[in-house]
């Protein structure tokens, strides 16, 4: 406002000096001549100019005082508001100045509790560094302690160590010594069969021989490879076990075999296969022997292997060897021949029913009682034996369609000529079986046949079937459905097997019962020539069995020969 206002006075100077002046100028223009009446003029042109001059000038300070009343104006609000500020900052100052007083006192306060801490805190850094020390000596003498202890365990884990080192040797080795043990006397037994009579009744082909013969000699090879993993790990301790005792079974089972095989060869190749057997057996026992001691088996399988794999040149030489057969026939002739077989037992099978009507019509009682259990038994029977044919050829077709990879059917059966060779034996010992099972049993239901014939012919297709059922088996995948299936239709071939037996034995028991004398009429005299009688009787028969089973022995022995003969096998062969 003051500017303002000395600028407005500088004004009113200015403009009134400018009028003093132009009236001084004026006053000595008129003063001057009269020629000067135009510049007289031209002043006054000049007033006029500073006329409107002041009056621009005094409009802008008009514009000024307004401007000056307004910024007046807003410099009282400024100062109100100044004041407002002032007043608001002085009550702010006041209460900062109070908390700085208080953190001052709490700071105050806090410094002489930290000071408190601290000298507490030194105080126990020094008993805690003194407690330090103390333990240091402790630990010290601890680890001293200790370190003596250690050294004492160490010395003692070394001597249970070396203790238990040899309890674990010891019960290996007792272990391996009674799987040896165990091992020794199946493979004894088998050997102790060439001096069991009893045994001579045994008979086997030389075709399953041949059959089990194979796992011996996988049997060899892997105990050998097992007793040198045993020696590099004797954690193999469980294995070793398991192949010895397997290694033992397929000995024994084999050589067993072997024996039953000289029972029906010729007397000179079974002489020399009985050798052989005995060889093997002892070439075995050699195995678990060296086995036993620790050493090396590898010479002594070798020495096994020779003895197994000459049974094995001596068994097919007993195989009858059929006249050669071309390639291409041969898968047709095992197609055939199991169809054949299929034929004859639903032609047995029809047979039987055809038996058992004209049974119903002629007998009637107790005949008709025994002539139907025995048809009855027998028609199950030769429905199972059918179920089983069926069930062999679906698992040997399987077995073809595994075992041929990229070669035919026939080129497959010509590689595995033995396994065929053992199929075709046993379809026709299954198909003669049902013949001549049906053939007696219609002997027996016209009453000219004897029950007896009944049970060897059952008993016959029973072993005729176990045949087929191995020979399927031999090279059948083990998880095999097919084989599971057989399996289980060779349980039922052996139930009805079982059943034909028993109606037999049961019908020649109730047959004899019927057929008893009364000896209720009987004098003493009559009674006791009855019962010398009947121990003469008794004598003839126990003569006749001995006598009928020496030359059952001797038909038995002579069996591939003839077999060989009816099928047309070369002569030279069937003779050896």
């Amino acid at each position: 406002m003051d500017r303002i206002e000395q600028e407005r006075k500088v004004i009113q100077e200015s403009l009134k000096q400018s009028a003093d002046q132009t009236s001084s100028q004026l006053a000595m223009t008129m003063a001057k001549n009269t020629d000067l009446q135009t510049d007289k003029e031209h002043l006054e042109n000049q007033l006029k100019m500073l006329e409107d001059t002041k009056s621009s000038l005094m409009n802008q300070l008009q514009a000024s005082e307004e401007e000056c009343s307004n910024l007046q104006t807003q410099l009282n609000e400024l100062e109100d508001e100044k004041r407002t500020q002032e007043t608001s900052l002085t009550g702010e100052i006041t209460t900062l100045q109070q908390q700085f007083t208080a953190l001052k006192i709490e700071k105050e306060s806090s410094d002489t509790e930290l000071d408190h801490q601290l000298q507490e805190l030194k105080t126990k850094l020094e008993q805690e560094m003194s407690d330090k020390k103390s333990l240091e000596q402790q630990l010290k003498q601890q680890i001293s302690d200790l370190e003596s202890r250690l050294s004492q365990s160490q010395s003692d884990k070394q001597n249970i160590e070396q203790k238990l080192s040899g309890d674990i040797d010891l019960i290996h080795k007792q272990l391996l010594d009674a799987s040896i043990k165990e091992g020794k006397v199946i493979i004894q037994d088998a050997l102790d069969q060439f001096q069991n009579p009893t045994h001579i009744a045994v008979k086997c082909t030389a075709e399953f021989l041949l059959m089990r013969t194979e796992p011996v000699l996988s049997s060899l090879e892997t105990i050998k490879g097992m007793q040198g993993k045993y020696n590099g790990d004797r954690t193999e301790l469980a294995n070793l076990v398991k192949t010895i005792t397997g290694f033992s079974h397929h000995f024994g089972d084999c050589v067993i075999h072997g024996i039953a095989t000289t029972h029906s060869a010729n007397l000179e190749a079974g002489e020399e296969l009985g050798n052989a057997c005995r060889e093997a057996g002892e070439s075995g026992l050699k195995v678990l022997d060296t086995l036993g001691q620790g050493a090396s088996i590898e010479s002594d399988v070798n020495h096994a292997v020779q003895c197994v794999k000459k049974m094995i040149t001596l068994a097919e030489d007993l195989v009858p060897k059929s006249v050669e057969i071309k390639e291409k026939e041969i898968g047709d002739l095992v197609d055939t021949e199991m169809q054949s077989t299929t034929s004859a037992i639903e032609m047995a099978a029809r047979r039987i029913a055809e038996m058992l009507e004209k049974t119903r019509e002629a007998t009637s009682g107790v005949e008709l009682k025994v002539n139907e259990s025995i048809l009855d038994s027998c028609t199950s029977l030769m429905h199972a034996i059918r179920i089983l044919i069926e069930r062999s050829r679906d698992l040997q077709k399987e077995i073809v369609a595994q075992g041929r990879g990229t070669s035919t059917e026939k080129e497959f059966y010509k590689k595995n000529h033995r396994w065929t060779e053992g199929l075709l034996s046993a379809a026709k010992a299954v198909g003669w079986g049902a013949t001549a099972l049906m053939e007696a049993a219609d002997k027996v239901v016209r009453g000219e046949g004897k029950f007896e014939e009944l049970i060897v012919c059952s008993n016959e297709i029973a072993a005729s079937t176990a045949q087929l059922v191995v020979a399927s088996k031999v090279k059948a995948d083990r998880r095999s459905k097919k084989l599971t299936s057989l399996s289980e239709a060779s349980k039922g071939v052996t139930e009805n097997t079982g059943k034909v037996v028993g109606s037999a034995r049961e019908g020649s028991q109730i047959i004899e019962e019927r057929g008893l004398m009364d000896f209720s009429k009987l004098s003493l005299m009559q009674t006791k020539k009855n019962e010398m009688q009947s121990q003469v009787r008794v004598l003839e028969l126990e003569k006749e069995l001995e006598t009928e089973r020496y030359k059952l022995g001797e038909i038995r022995k002579k069996h591939y020969q003839l077999a060989g003969a009816s099928e047309g096998w070369d002569e030279e062969e069937t003779k050896k």
